[in-house]
């Protein structure tokens, strides 16, 4: 008599076995992945990205700054974060200007429409994903994670 052929093991049941269970690594990556791909649809109807997001909370909180101090903020290189602002500055959310203590370095600072965007619906929808991608953690657990990831990344390296 033949054996019955085993089912295969569901995506979860493998994401639960000790080998991608007990690799940061990975789950680090696969919760990267969800949630990116959540903040990203959240964003999208205003034009914005998730590495935009990060530009644009920077500039809300500490005013003018240089595309080199950004990009340093936020871990971008110098090239991407031109980009970054190049779009940013295209859709009116940011302007460059000459800095006055140094002309090879621009001021990057959020114009009216930029700091009305950020403070409204971005804060909302950002605060919508948290809300969403968490939902399964109690309040306790999602300050703990947050406040791990904090220290994860901003440790340098």
């Amino acid at each position: 008599m033949k054996a019955e052929p085993t089912a295969r093991p569901t995506l979860r049941e493998e994401l639960l076995s000790p080998e991608l269970s007990g690799s940061v690594g990975f789950l680090l990556a696969k919760a990267a992945e969800l949630v990116t791909a959540d903040f990203e649809h959240a964003l999208h109807p205003f034009g914005i990205r998730a590495r935009d997001y990060g530009v644009l909370s920077l500039l809300h909180r500490r005013g003018a700054l240089s595309q080199q101090q950004i990009g340093e903020a936020v871990r971008i290189d110098r090239t991407t974060m031109v980009s970054i602002i190049d779009d940013l500055e295209g859709a009116g959310l940011v302007e460059r200007t000459r800095d006055p203590k140094d002309r090879r370095r621009y001021a990057v600072t959020l114009t009216g429409k930029g700091e009305k965007l950020f403070a409204g619906a971005l804060t909302q929808a950002n605060a919508k994903v948290h809300e969403e991608f968490l939902a399964a953690l109690s309040p306790a657990e999602r300050d703990s994670l947050v406040d791990m990831l904090v220290r994860l990344t901003v440790e340098d390296r």
